[in-house]
C-alpha cells in the first residue's frame, strides 16, 4: 500500500466541512447545527451538499449569531 502524502495548502485557503464534521469540530450535535441553521449560521450549496466554513461559522457566533 502506498503512503499518503499530505500537501500543504495554499496560504488563505480553508476547507469546507459538512455538517458532521462541523459538529465534531464544535463538540456539539450534528442537530445542534441543523438549530445554528435555522438561526442564520453561513453555510453554501456546494456539489448539492451544504458546506461552511470553520471561520466564517466561529465569527458568526461571537457576533451573537447576528450576521
Amino acid at each position: 500500500m502506498g503512503e499518503v502524502v499530505r500537501l500543504p495548502r495554499r496560504p488563505g485557503s480553508e476547507p469546507w466541512l459538512s455538517k458532521r464534521q462541523l459538529a465534531a469540530y464544535f463538540g456539539f450535535s450534528t442537530r445542534w447545527v441543523e438549530l445554528r441553521m435555522r438561526e442564520g449560521m453561513p453555510s453554501e450549496f456546494i456539489g448539492g451538499r451544504r458546506r461552511f466554513r470553520v471561520t466564517e461559522c466561529e465569527e458568526w457566533l461571537l457576533k451573537g449569531r447576528s450576521a
